[in-house]
């Protein structure tokens, strides 16, 4: 009887354990600061689009600037949601047309498509980050 309780407590722990690895601390420290988001968002286009070296340092440029107005923008929501979300969808729409005049129409295409993943990924979640239940 000892040996089960013993064996059921360790099982407890790791499965204890496994969730909060997979959950993470969910402190925003876990979270990537703004200019590492734009950075790893322009290393993605760079590849993805194959940017020149000069497309490269415009697009860091946008997404330097689109990522400090979103931040700014999620510092103001804790207050008023609703205006947070107008103000990421307006810088949002900013960055767009600056890409625009940055990329060339084979390079918005790939854009385009790359953006359509995302949304489509993004559909498979409830609005709040969060996969929806399967079981039913």
């Amino acid at each position: 009887m000892k040996t089960q309780s013993i064996l059921f407590s360790a099982l407890l722990l790791l499965a204890a354990g496994s969730l909060s690895a997979q959950r993470g601390s969910g402190t925003d420290d876990d979270r990537p600061t703004p200019t590492e988001r734009a950075e790893r968002q322009t290393e993605l286009l760079t590849k993805v689009l194959e940017l020149t070296p000069e497309q490269s340092a415009q697009v860091a440029q946008i997404n330097q600037t689109f990522a400090k107005q979103a931040e700014a923008a999620r510092a103001q929501g804790e207050t008023a949601r609703e205006a947070m979300r107008e103000s990421i969808t307006r810088a949002d729409t900013e960055r767009r047309e600056a890409m625009q005049a940055v990329l060339n129409e084979e390079q918005q295409a790939k854009l385009e498509a790359l953006e359509a993943q995302r949304k489509e990924r993004r559909g498979a979640r409830d609005g709040k980050g969060r996969r929806p239940n399967r079981r039913g």
